[in-house]
């Protein structure tokens, strides 16, 4: 079984924001999700667990929740997508799974993109935490989304104050759980009228890799520029580094460059006045 058949299903469910021809980057972006149209705000997390206790139960909870966020990551990669070495342990993974297990996957996925969706959160975050899976993995507990909001809102200030001087906002996370102070912060950008998929510019660091992942899916999912690494903060030592999809599509590296050429210049001409 391929890489690519564990979310084939989503093809027609997904509706690109931006145009794009090639259908890898097309199932990355964040999308419109074809959900029953009982499901509304609320319902569809309560979907997605009820959807997860039956998915696999001959396996530990935990050990789903990781298989289940791993793929996800990958499917977003789209530097990695195609390797070798992506596909394997795709494979590797999918092999475990029964084909309605499978099927169970895909419908997992739908719901979890219509869940972030309905509203900027840390869905998979609050997830982990509700199905009590943090006493099985390394004792991982995640902040609930009320203190992280709480949080954004203490740092916005100076955070805020950047774009008088850049076009973008610079937010560095060295320990970034699921994400959910990215999210946290993206969702005050845009009670104030900001876009976070062209005015934020992420760095996140955690040395678990399925908190990077995390991270990584939901960043992706909800469209925000961040650059995701997999590693130690204090030894800056990275294992892994990643770019969600608009970092791509919205040319960040070149924006930034641009931007670093222009505070030179401004600094050369000052020291000739």
């Amino acid at each position: 079984m391929s890489q690519l058949s564990m979310f084939d299903a989503l093809d027609m469910a997904i509706t690109p924001s931006v145009p794009v021809s090639d259908l890898t980057a097309a199932r990355a972006l964040p999308a419109v999700v074809s959900v029953p149209a009982r499901k509304v705000r609320g319902q569809t997390r309560q979907a997605f667990i009820d959807e997860f206790r039956q998915t696999a139960t001959y396996l530990r909870r935990s050990e789903v929740f990781r298989d289940f966020v791993t793929l996800a990551a990958s499917e977003l990669d789209l530097v990695r997508i195609h390797t070798p070495e992506s596909r394997a342990r795709c494979s590797q993974i999918i092999a475990r799974y029964k084909a309605s297990d499978i099927d169970r996957m895909h419908t997992l996925f739908s719901l979890m993109v219509a869940a972030l969706s309905e509203a900027h959160q840390d869905f998979l975050g609050s997830v982990y935490m509700e199905l009590e899976l943090g006493a099985d993995e390394m004792g991982q507990y995640f902040t609930p989304h009320s203190v992280s909001s709480l949080l954004a809102q203490l740092a916005a200030g100076d955070l805020l104050a950047q774009l008088k001087s850049c076009p973008f906002i610079s937010l560095q996370e060295p320990t970034s759980g699921a994400g959910g102070m990215v999210i946290a912060f993206a969702e005050i950008m845009l009670q104030a009228g900001l876009n976070p998929a062209t005015q934020l510019l992420v760095t996140t660091i955690d040395i678990d890799p399925l908190a990077a992942d995390m991270t990584f899916v939901q960043l992706s999912l909800l469209g925000i520029p961040a650059t995701v690494n997999t590693g130690n903060t204090l030894t800056l030592q990275m294992n892994l580094t990643r770019h969600t999809p608009v970092w791509f599509f919205n040319d960040l590296q070149e924006r930034i460059r641009s931007h670093e050429r222009i505070q030179a210049m401004r600094a050369f001409m000052s020291r000739l006045c």
